[in-house]
């Protein structure tokens, strides 16, 4: 996730996303240790919107999901 977050930034991003079960002890807990944080929905951007919606199509019930997001610092202007 360090990697993943190190080339975010570098390419001007700011902000890595993901989802993750809710309920499965190991998982949103990992992700908040590493500075991530659960973002109300009306937070989300149209693509997040649709990935929960693609998550709860394909039978992953909405309340067992979380999305988080880690802000990071721009090492270069947004693309």
């Amino acid at each position: 996730m360090a990697q993943v977050c190190r080339w975010a930034a570098e390419q001007g991003f700011l902000q890595v996303t993901l989802t993750t079960f809710r309920t499965v002890p190991w998982n949103a807990p990992f992700y908040e240790k590493l500075g991530f944080v659960e973002l109300a929905p009306v937070a989300w951007t149209p693509g997040l919107r649709a990935r929960a919606a693609a998550e709860t199509a394909a039978g992953l019930p909405a309340a067992d999901r979380a999305v988080l997001g880690r802000n990071l610092s721009p090492e270069k202007p947004r693309r």
